[in-house]
This record gives C-alpha cells, structure tokens and sequence, in this order.
C-alpha cells in the first residue's frame, strides 16, 4: 500500500467550498494588499495565540528577522539558537548582522536544553531564540527565567507550532515577539508563502509595521525613516487562514490522533518515539522517530521500496551547514545534536490520514525490525 507522506487537498476537504467563497470575494473587492481581510486575520490571530497583537508578513524567515530587528538586536550581538532546527532560524539572526551561538537541544524533546544555554552565554548575548520544534513548545518556564536573570530578549520561533501549549499558554505569547510560518504544510498553512510576528508591546509591533511596507512612516506613508522591505501577507492568503484558523484545532486533534496510533502500533520496536513532555500540549507538526544501531538510512530505504516516503529533518544540523561556515561564532558543545542527526527520520503525518495507511507503516516497520 503506498503512503502519502502529506495530503494537503485531503486536509483542506473540510472547508473547500467556503475557501472558493472567500477568494470570490477578494477577487471582487479590488483588496489584495493589507485590506480588511488582512485586519481581520492579524485579530483573529492574536487572540487566539492571546496577545496584543499580530502582523501579517510574506515568510516565516521575515518573521523572525523583523521581531529580532523590532527588538533591537544589531551587528554584532549574539543570539543564542539551537543547532538542531531548520536554518531559517540562523540566517535571521545573520540577516540583522548579529551572530548566532548555537546551544544543545534537549534528548527527549529535541528543542533548546536549558543547561546549554547557560553554556553558550557571553558579554555579548543579547537574545535567544527558542525554536518550538516538531510541534512541541520549549521548556518556556525555564528559558524565561534565563531571559529574565540575563535581560535577554526573546523572539520565539514558533514556526512549526501553531496552536501548542506550554503551562497552558500559547506558543509565541512568551517573548518580546514570536514568529510563524504559513508555508502550506505547516499546522496552520496557506497556499502560498506567508508569516505572523505576534507581539504585545506595540513600539515592536510599529517597527514591524515599517519593516514590512519599505520603512513607510506610520502616520504619514510618503516619508520612509526606517530601512524596509516588501514583505505583507496578501489578502488571498489572509482570507484562506482566517477560514482555515477556525478549524486548527480540530486538524491539531487529528494530528494527536495519528501520533497516538504511531505510540500504540509502533510501541513493540526498537524506535524511540517521539513523547509530550509534562507541561506541554503537542501538535505534532511532523512525527519524528529515533532509529538506533546506525539502521537509519536503510530503513529510510526500506521503506521507500514498500511506497512509503519518509523526510530526514534534520541530517545537516545549521552549525554543519555551509553558510556558517563564512561567519564565525563560539563554539559550545552539541552531543546531543550530533547524535539525533544520525537517527532522527519523520513519517508520513497529517489530517485526515487514515488507520489503514498508518498500519502500513507500522507494519513495514515491523517487517523491517524482524529481518
């Protein structure tokens, strides 16, 4: 039986016919750049992340760079980030001038391992940026409190994450800014580029406003002080996630639903599963298991042959990546990233997938292990 390894039009079943009603309207409205469907949408986003505020931005990268930026952090300060993440959230920190300082991630979470913070701190820290990886929120109680001692400023990547909880709060309600992608397959995806800075200080939220729009002034649109870029979610996507928000929690649910049947189906094999940590409210974003004994690659192989595709997130943690190689920055020790790029392999995962396709790869899995 092949697999899909995502099913976007699957997923968006739910609400396609409303989809086709919301982008009529646009059409007809003559609204496509920063109208109401725009407003609406950076509302709605807002409270149900349960901040202040949210500005609608063309990536999840320029979310990022604009809430580090927003924050002030500048040419030659340091950011502390994990290694063990997509290296979009580096090359934020890069697109402002500042130097990233990559720290640990924890083993049985893969995001930000506190101790290493602590490790990767200098003089010259000025911020961090928590990645909520896979669809799990950072241990934000204790990142805070390092933020807070240091007075560091945080801007969450909270790309992958959109709607999971920690201690009962949202992701990307933590910091002085938080950052998501909507890139089509993300928990809460568009059908196209697009992102979201979330924030509840509102000078941030004003640079934002600048960056985003050529630095055009707030009051007056003809004088241009700030440095921007062309950067502004357009009313077709924005009129897509706004119908597509009202039903992220139930396609989170059916995410929950999938892993679940992962745990049970695939409890009996040498695979270390992915878990919830106490705290947290996982929205499995992706399903990323361990392979042990080095087995990684042939099981990947395995299962491709059996019409079951599989992802690798991520092989190349960002501190191997070329590009840093050209910038330097302190090194601080990262077994445990170094160890998870030779295991980690995701499975397929999304809405709407069914028993019969999870057995598929549950049992291929099985097969494989009993060779």
């Amino acid at each position: 039986m092949k697999v899909p390894y995502f099913d976007l039009a699957r997923s968006h079943q739910k609400f396609v016919v409303q989809a086709q009603e919301a982008f009529d309207r646009i059409l007809k409205s003559g609204a496509y750049i920063l109208g109401p469907a725009l407003k609406d949408l950076e509302a709605e986003f807002a409270a149900y992340i349960g901040t202040k505020y949210a500005l609608g931005v063309g990536s999840g990268t320029d979310a990022l760079t604009f809430g580090l930026k927003a924050a002030g952090i500048k040419k030659g300060d340091e950011v502390i980030v994990p290694s063990f993440t997509f290296t979009a959230t580096a090359l934020a920190v890069l697109h402002v001038g500042a130097i990233p300082v990559f720290a640990d991630v924890e083993e049985n979470t893969f995001n930000l391992d506190p101790q290493s913070v602590l490790q990767a701190l200098s003089r010259k820290t000025r911020a961090m940026i928590p990645v909520h990886l896979f669809g799990q929120c950072a241990n934000m109680t204790a990142l805070m409190a390092i933020a807070r001692q240091k007075k560091l400023k945080v801007v969450e990547d909270a790309c992958q994450a959109h709607g999971a909880l920690w201690a009962k709060v949202m992701a990307g309600a933590f910091g002085n800014a938080g950052a998501f992608s909507f890139y089509p397959t993300k928990n809460l995806g568009g059908i196209g580029d697009g992102g979201m800075v979330t924030t509840s200080d509102e000078k941030l939220l004003n640079r934002v406003i600048q960056y985003r729009n050529l630095g055009k002034g707030i009051d007056d649109p003809f004088v241009h002080d700030e440095i921007g870029w062309t950067s502004r979610l357009d009313s077709i996507q924005a009129a897509f996630l706004s119908l597509k928000l009202k039903f992220l929690d139930e396609l989170n649910r059916e995410r929950r639903a999938v892993a679940e049947m992962y745990h049970k189906k695939l409890a009996g094999t040498p695979l270390g599963l992915p878990r919830e940590a106490a705290g947290a409210y996982h929205v499995y974003h992706i399903y990323v298991a361990r392979v042990p004994d080095g087995k990684r690659n042939e099981l990947k192989e395995y299962l491709a042959a059996q019409g079951i595709p599989t992802m690798i997130h991520y092989a190349t943690p960002v501190h191997a990546q070329p590009i840093m190689k050209k910038h330097k920055t302190r090194k601080v020790k990262l077994p445990v990233t170094e160890k998870l790029r030779e295991e980690v392999l995701t499975l397929p995962l999304f809405p709407g997938m069914t028993e019969p396709e999870i057995d598929a790869v549950a049992g291929a899995i099985q097969r494989f292990f009993a060779k």
